[in-house]
């Protein structure tokens, strides 16, 4: 389990362009990144965190998708490509650690 103040070794690094699965069919990072917006990408069906970026969907696109890959449960993506933060099953506190990532790179709550 991680400690509090432990980032997940994805954190700050530039986002693979993994493939996916989504609900609108196969598409990969770099199909979602081309909004130019943040992206809060949930790759194991986590509610609990996607309730937490609610107030932020004016601000973050939201893809819930399946991968081969699974480098991490979800990973908050810098619209220029480079991971925010991210959580794994391990990580503790992952919504007050989401909500704090969503503060700090996007401003505050809606």
């Amino acid at each position: 389990m991680r400690t509090e103040g432990e980032a997940h070794p994805l954190t700050g690094r530039w986002m693979p362009d993994l493939a996916l699965e989504s609900e609108g069919g196969p598409t990969r990072i770099a199909e979602l990144m081309r909004s130019a917006r943040p992206l809060l990408l949930d790759l194991a069906n986590r509610a609990d965190l996607r309730k937490v970026v609610a107030d932020w969907t004016d601000r973050v696109d939201v893809v819930a998708a399946d991968s081969v890959e699974q480098l991490a449960d979800v990973v908050l993506i810098r619209p220029d490509g480079y991971v925010a933060w991210a959580a794994g099953p391990e990580t503790s506190d992952a919504t007050d650690g989401l909500r704090h990532a969503l503060t700090t790179w996007f401003g505050p709550p809606v």
